[in-house]
């Protein structure tokens, strides 16, 4: 039967812009329904994902928490079928994924764009099985690129996925499998970013030979991570342990970007000495090797490896999904009601431990401080990519010219540092138009618009104690302070 796709739609409180960027997440599950999969993951509205949605909105974006179809043959004997049975899922979520593309641009012009979004700054973020989607939205433009000899029948010596069945890779034709809407709109994206999913290969990745404008894309995995490949290698469904069919990792899909020129656009963030682009320079170079999947190193450019401590006698403990974390007491209560309203017999003892194996130190805060690190590696990528020119600014990256030396304006300004407020000054002639603080991350936190005078109290308000880049805008350029709250 035809099955209905929903999203939950994050928008900033009390924000009425109409060109907000937007991001569609893309939620794990191993392309099967949540708890049938063996896990707790596998919904819209899982932990992380309501997190980073929410961090996303507070920070300008709107986010979409989007559901995508469902359903494969890992529990099958023959091999063809698992592989099978896996791609043909990937392929219907990568279509469903640009349906969603289509539908949030149809919303735009047919109904008045109830979202406030701006539709040519769309990213597609996938966490876990959502990250085989984001990169196939990425890399996958025409029906050749799913004909490879590994995604062929060794019986058959039938293609996996027919075009003619699964419908076309932007899924805008009618066939027995694929209902096609909103086909009037482009399913193009400009940014993808992946959480421990993986790409089917990496000869999607064209760069600047593709047919179509590919996004860049970012990365992010536990080198360890005993389901999806780091580099290249075999994916393991958690249903089953069972391997299904040989992929390129995070690590391998994001250098090809790289060396290709599919990412050339996010080059300047890499002039950025912080402590991830240090971490990243340093372990370039490492050589690296997971059990059964081919030797790499420890990270490229515009991909975050998250090293997990020795195991036994694992040099990093296999891990998958660290930014993961549930609450047992409501795992509890929850399996009860629906073990009470559609018969089912799920355990969530074992739900749970099925979880702690690869996430043993689970909670809240160890999640937080992961997806902390996502978004401080995210942020001035996105800033670069769509051309948020205050966040470049903040940033450092920014054209000399119009920089001002706070000399040529009288700019003054203490206590520095402030425990409340900081006051402002300068020449007569060299009003103040704007003054906007951003943290040291690059995140927009205050705006204080439409001052047009030459001196101005600005008030700590509710901001956290830190160092803080003041943007003070003149007419003739912009000066660009440090202000430390204590």
């Amino acid at each position: 039967g035809v099955q209905e796709l929903t999203m939950d739609v994050y928008t900033p409180a009390g924000d009425d812009a109409t060109d907000r960027p937007v991001v569609i997440y893309l939620h794990t599950g191993s392309f099967l329904p949540q708890y049938f999969n063996g896990q707790i993951t596998g919904g819209k509205r899982d932990s992380t994902a309501v997190e980073i949605c929410t961090r996303l909105a507070k920070m300008g974006y709107v986010a979409v928490s989007a559901t995508y179809r469902a359903g494969w043959l890992p529990l099958s004997d023959d091999q063809n079928v698992r592989t099978s049975t896996l791609l043909q899922a990937v392929y219907r979520g990568i279509i469903d994924t640009r349906t969603c593309v289509r539908f949030l641009r149809k919303t735009i012009a047919e109904d008045d764009n109830p979202y406030g979004i701006d539709g040519d700054k769309v990213v597609v973020w996938g966490q876990g099985t959502g990250g085989y989607l984001a990169y196939g939205v990425a890399g996958l433009d025409r029906y050749e690129e799913v004909v490879l000899d590994k995604f062929i029948n060794t019986v058959t010596l039938q293609p996996y996925v027919l075009e003619e069945v699964d419908g076309n890779v932007y899924g805008t034709n009618q066939t027995q499998l694929n209902i096609p809407n909103w086909v009037n709109y482009s399913s193009d994206v400009q940014f993808a970013l992946n959480m421990g999913g993986a790409l089917g290969d990496k000869s999607w990745i064209e760069g600047t030979n593709s047919p179509v404008e590919e996004p860049v894309i970012i990365g992010f995995h536990v080198p360890s991570d005993p389901f999806a490949p780091f580099g290249d290698g075999p994916v393991i469904v958690p249903t089953t342990n069972e391997f299904v069919v040989n992929v390129s990792g995070t690590r391998t899909a994001t250098q090809a970007a790289n060396e290709l020129g599919t990412n050339d656009k996010l080059a300047p963030v890499l002039s950025l000495n912080n402590i991830l682009n240090q971490r990243v320079n340093a372990l370039k170079p490492v050589p690296f090797q997971f059990p059964g999947q081919a030797p790499t190193t420890l990270a490229t450019d515009h991909m975050y490896p998250f090293i997990t401590p020795p195991a036994g006698n694992f040099p990093m403990r296999p891990e998958a999904g660290p930014w993961d974390w549930w609450s047992k007491p409501q795992l509890d209560a929850t399996i009860a009601f629906v073990n009470a309203n559609f018969g089912t017999e799920f355990d969530a003892n074992e739900l749970h431990s099925n979880g702690l194996l690869t996430n043993p130190d689970m909670s809240p805060e160890k999640a937080r401080r992961y997806i902390d690190t996502i978004m401080a590696y995210y942020i001035p990528r996105a800033c670069v990519a769509f051309e948020f020119q205050e966040c470049i600014n903040a940033l450092g990256l920014v054209d000399v010219e119009e920089v001002l030396d706070a000399s040529q304006v009288g700019l003054v300004m203490g206590p520095n540092p402030a425990s409340e407020s900081v006051f402002l000054q300068t020449h007569a002639d060299y009003p103040m138009k704007d003054i906007r603080l951003f943290t040291s991350q690059g995140l927009l936190v205050k705006s204080h618009l439409g001052i047009k005078d030459n001196s101005y109290m600005l008030h700590r308000g509710d901001m956290p104690p830190g160092l803080y880049i003041a943007i003070v805008q003149f007419e003739e350029g912009m000066v660009i302070r440090k202000i430390v709250f204590d």
